[in-house]
């Protein structure tokens, strides 16, 4: 009986000496982080937790430490080992979902924010964080904005409150409300550019030119500079019948963001109307070319195919095919793109990857499984002429195109094959037909027009070049070569 007394004795006593070991380190920690010496709290936390392992305080100050050094994975695993050594405690949570979020995991940021909000459902951070979450998306913006509001009753001097609020109003289309909301957040915060903008675009959206003008520039004198603001004070000045100075902002929203092709269209009006004929022409031109292109280079680049890539490429890497089958089922991306159909997906992944016969093995899977789908052939299609497998890829054109005349990777593909083959005219007809904005295929637009004799449309689709590529030094080097090439030429011609 006195052994076991003394065992219980130098327990306790070894437990509290532990537990004291525990508050100094975590002492030390807080001023080291407070000191910005991030690197030497993460060393003592690390250490601290090789006597005290998965202490759910360590482990969330270690969490922290890697989330203020923006090392999302590492701040997941640590808060996730807080909650699930002492559960229900709402900070790790909202943290949690935080790096979640920075993840661009919103679906599991959503989950862990929901959990806090169930078990602190008056907390006016959860509330706003949750509603924050779920505005994110049109399905469950409603409700999130419900939580925001909630959030505001609870405490409205919450930062950005107003702002959030007013957001999520202009994009369920109550601008009236929006306007209030966000005219609340600039009385609060008067250097809230993007406050300001969203006004902006509220009074836009009611036709009231001049108020939208006086915001659009107050948003740019607050430091919203993109080329949204200056389209929005451009289009203002078009409206209120200010042709010269829209001009200018016009412009520079067409430099700041080439994409922004409607610039072009109210460029046209304000040259019309300063009686510039031959420059409205232009950017009328210019904006016939660009308008309802479809951004056939960029199909899988979105939120929930991202997320889909990163749960399934280490299954891929792991040779686990089948897993990587399954777990793309389940997932909301192969009803957004692939018909339910993860083969698709997955060949997609492989191609991604350089594994161009796992992805021609993946496509032929999924054709079977769906052959009537256009894209799934059109896709195939791609990948065969890749690989230099051009007849097969001729056939797969043909079977898309069969199914849905209008299939944008189709028409690359056959407009491709047939500037290989130099049927220019052919060639041309195919990719305008794409209607892509797909730089590199614009490209083969533009030489097959210069080599049919449409020079105007060939120049046009240079300048569409220039717009889409803006980034792409390479290809911009390829155009300018082409350019060059083609003066050259006409210089030897002209006696």
């Amino acid at each position: 009986m006195r052994a076991l007394l003394t065992i219980l004795i130098m327990s306790t006593l070894i437990a509290g000496q532990s537990r004291s070991d525990v508050s100094d380190v975590l002492k030390r920690g807080a001023k080291l982080v407070e000191a910005g010496r991030l690197a030497a709290a993460q060393e003592l936390y690390e250490n601290g937790l090789l006597r005290a392992t998965d202490d759910p305080d360590l482990r969330f100050e270690l969490g922290m430490v890697y989330f203020q050094q923006q090392n999302w994975p590492k701040a997941v695993e640590n808060f996730t080992n807080s909650i699930r050594t002492r559960p229900g405690i709402v900070k790790p949570l909202f943290y949690l979902a935080e790096a979640y979020f920075m993840e661009s995991d919103l679906a599991r940021a959503r989950e862990t924010i929901a959990q806090a909000a169930a078990i602190a459902p008056n907390d006016p951070q959860i509330c706003q964080k949750y509603g924050e979450y779920l505005t994110a998306t049109l399905e469950t913006r409603a409700e999130g904005l419900s939580w925001l509001m909630k959030a505001r009753s609870l405490y409205p001097g919450l930062k950005r409150i107003d702002f959030e609020i007013g957001k999520a109003q202009f994009e369920l289309t109550d601008y009236q409300s929006a306007v209030s909301s966000l005219g609340a957040a600039l009385k609060k915060d008067p250097a809230d550019g993007e406050a300001a903008f969203y006004l902006a675009e509220s009074h836009a959206n009611f036709g009231d030119w001049e108020e939208a003008r006086k915001d659009y520039a107050l948003a740019l004198t607050r430091g919203y500079s993109s080329g949204a603001p200056y389209y929005g004070l451009g289009r203002a000045l078009v409206e209120l019948g200010e042709f010269q100075a829209a001009i200018e902002p016009l412009r520079r929203a067409s430099v700041l963001q080439p994409a922004l092709i409607k610039a072009h269209f109210q460029l046209g009006r304000a040259y019309r109307q300063l009686g510039l004929t031959k420059n409205a022409q232009h950017e009328n031109e210019l904006f016939n070319v660009l308008n309802d292109r479809v951004d056939t280079a960029n199909e899988l680049a979105g939120p929930e195919e991202e997320q889909a890539w990163k749960q399934v490429r280490p299954l891929l890497e792991a040779g686990k095919e089948g897993e990587a089958l399954q777990l793309l089922a389940k997932l909301p991306v192969a009803k957004l793109l692939g018909h339910g159909e993860p083969h698709y997906l997955l060949g997609a992944m492989y191609y991604s990857l350089g594994r161009k016969a796992d992805a021609e093995r993946m496509l032929k899977t999924a054709r079977a499984n769906a052959p009537k789908a256009a894209h799934f052939a059109a896709y195939l299609g791609m990948v065969q002429l890749s690989s230099g497998e051009t007849a097969a890829a001729e056939e797969s054109f043909h079977d898309a195109l069969e199914f849905g005349s209008g299939e944008a990777l189709a028409l690359i593909g056959m407009g491709s094959i047939q500037y290989q083959k130099q049927h220019w005219a052919a060639a041309a007809d195919y990719l305008e037909k794409s209607r892509t904005a797909d730089p590199g295929a614009l490209l083969m637009l533009c030489d097959a027009y210069f080599r049919i004799g449409r020079d105007n449309d060939a120049l046009l689709a240079a300048d569409a070049i220039r717009i889409l590529a803006v980034d792409r030094k390479s290809l911009i080097d390829e155009l300018d070569r082409l350019l060059t090439r083609r003066q050259s030429n006409e210089s030897r011609v002209t006696p």
